[in-house]
């Protein structure tokens, strides 16, 4: 493509194959979801998995209806978690990505209950304590982040580190407030492209909300 990429969307994760379905992979599963799902190719040279795609979709403005098209570069990291800057650094630089507020990263947030979503700047360090990968990207990039909600676990006797390398479970609903997660994250994105108003994304989605009573049910 000859178009200058207009952002690179980083969900980390663990990439061994044993951690697919874990909480601390649920960025990387966010962006594998739903129909039509994208399709990775593995970048060596990158130390990533990537997909460079042209997004175009449609809002209103006013009485009319616009339609907006990007270039969006999805990538996973192949490095460990806590090295995460240096393959987002790589694939940046592939694309010619020079401006940080042109990469947002989705990773998990353990602080935050099932079913919300966390936005917040890159100049927050101070809020991503914690969560090695972000720390990382911070120190390397810096960026905004999109956190997905995976809260805490209920007994106090699992280790935090046995927590989020578990999968999803259908109990209390997880994975089906995961899939409404997932369409949040969506529609806060969008959102974000075509405003480039953090402020307004987080006023907006990022801020406790009413669960919906039906949710549709996820099944992996």
């Amino acid at each position: 493509m000859s178009r200058p990429v207009d952002f690179v969307i980083a969900g980390l994760g663990n990439p061994e194959e044993e951690y697919a379905t874990t909480r601390h992979n649920a960025n990387a599963i966010g962006l594998e979801q739903g129909e039509g799902a994208p399709v990775f190719y593995r970048r060596f040279n990158l130390s990533a998995d990537v997909r460079d795609i042209p997004y175009t979709f449609k809002y209103e403005s006013g009485s009319s209806t616009v339609t907006n098209s990007l270039r969006i570069v999805l990538m996973k990291p192949l490095t460990a978690m806590n090295e995460s800057g240096s393959s987002i650094q790589k694939v940046m630089k592939n694309y010619a990505v020079t401006d940080s507020k042109k990469l947002i990263v989705v990773a998990d947030d353990l602080n935050t209950q099932p079913g919300i979503l966390m936005v917040q700047g890159g100049g927050e360090l101070a809020a991503m304590r914690g969560h090695k990968g972000l720390e990382n990207i911070v120190s390397v990039i810096g960026t905004d982040f999109v956190r997905l909600g995976i809260g805490r676990p209920a007994e106090n006797s699992t280790p935090i580190s046995q927590w989020v390398l578990s999968p999803f479970t259908k109990e209390n609903r997880e994975m089906d407030l995961f899939g409404y997660l997932l369409q949040l994250t969506t529609q806060a994105l969008e959102n974000y492209s075509i405003h480039r108003d953090l402020k307004q994304v987080k006023k907006k989605f990022a801020r406790p909300r009413k669960i919906p009573n039906k949710l549709t049910e996820m099944n992996r």
